[in-house]
């Protein structure tokens, strides 16, 4: 079906008024859309609901069974309303977020993961592509991109990572369609190079960007994005983790999913070329070779291996292949050199949506 037939979406509001008394009537609303004191009280013991905030109320995901009922204009948002909605998802609600609370963390990390499906499920109702799509869509990878790095320790039952990462793939797959309906686009480089990071040794997806004009091949972050895919194809481990330095925050956070994987790969290399009882490699060089966060860990990684660490004036390992063990990769931890330093003075908020595109009056 051609874009001409498509319905377009007439609600100018986060959430469209029926579904927020629906669901106000219903008790479902977040805790987030919730006016602060004003609750709804009935019968003799005073039980009641709280009332929606309309300036809060975010229209939540439906799964696309409900057929016809997806495609009533007054319940889908304009294409301004959802860059408006991703602007307040990810600056109001996500910049709010207690870190260090895993409970917050959770409960925060649901309501913007749902409630940008819902954005992204008006986006395709309407068939939005062009600028228009590929704004919504570029903040919408933001989150779906850092997320994972910031919600790593939460339990599977609040972060389900198939279906973060395919709600990651479906994002960069209709943001490319966008691209190609030509027009300019001040960010198609970057969130190409995001895509090359994300989808590390996929030879479509490099394939596929050799194939873009000259002048997107040549941006930096493209540039960047692909000598660390030969890097990894070629093995050169050195040279990756090299690379990886020169990786903004974003960036590294795109990379995130394979560094433990990559780390690994790379000690293992390492103890087969440097394997002899008469070769002393120096920790602390190992360290930075790896971007670790510190000597201890590097010693730790070593040791889960079989190697041996020796202790001294400085500390050195000695490498053997015969005593290898094989292990899994660490499990993903913090990344202070590699992601943390290169956030800098930004919020979370700012990386995701691009601090140039942040809109300080959301009202």
């Amino acid at each position: 079906m051609d874009s001409s037939s498509a319905v377009v979406g007439l609600c100018l509001e986060m959430c469209p008024e029926r579904e927020r008394r629906d669901r106000e009537s219903q008790g479902r609303l977040h805790q987030f859309e919730i006016q602060n004191i004003q609750w709804t009280y009935k019968g003799r013991r005073g039980r009641g609901r709280p009332i929606a905030d309309s300036k809060k109320t975010v229209k939540e995901y439906r799964r696309p069974a409900a057929g016809k009922e997806l495609s009533v204009p007054t319940d889908l948002r304009t294409p301004a309303t959802l860059v408006k909605t991703v602007q307040y998802l990810l600056m109001e609600i996500w910049s709010s977020v207690n870190y260090k609370d895993l409970s917050s963390l959770a409960k925060a990390y649901t309501f913007v993961f749902d409630r940008l499906r819902a954005v992204r499920q008006d986006l395709i109702v309407q068939r939005i592509r062009g600028q228009a799509g590929a704004l919504v869509l570029e903040g919408s990878l933001g989150f779906l991109l850092c997320a994972p790095y910031l919600v790593r320790d939460l339990p599977l039952a609040d972060y389900d990572e198939v279906l973060h990462s395919t709600q990651v793939r479906e994002c960069f797959a209709e943001l490319i369609e966008c691209y190609k309906g030509g027009g300019r686009f001040c960010r198609q480089a970057e969130f190409q190079s995001l895509l090359l990071l994300y989808d590390l040794g996929n030879l479509d997806t490099i394939r596929r960007c050799l194939q873009l004009p000259s002048e997107v091949q040549q941006w930096p972050h493209v540039c960047l994005a692909i000598d660390i895919n030969k890097a990894h194809l070629e093995n050169n481990w050195v040279r990756l983790f090299r690379l990886l330095h020169q990786l903004n925050c974003l960036q590294a956070c795109a990379f995130y999913r394979h560094l433990s994987r990559s780390r690994n790969k790379a000690l293992c290399t390492m103890i087969h070329a440097y394997s002899s009882r008469n070769c002393r490699f120096p920790l602390y060089h190992l360290t930075r070779l790896l971007a670790l966060d510190s000597p201890s860990l590097t010693a730790n990684m070593c040791t889960q291996r079989g190697q041996t660490v020796i202790s001294g004036e400085q500390t050195y390992v000695l490498f053997l292949k015969t005593a290898l063990n094989d292990v899994e990769p660490e499990l993903p931890n913090r990344e202070i050199v590699l992601v943390e330093q290169k956030k800098g003075k930004s919020s979370w908020s700012e990386v995701m949506i691009g601090q140039e595109n942040v809109i300080t009056n959301l009202t």
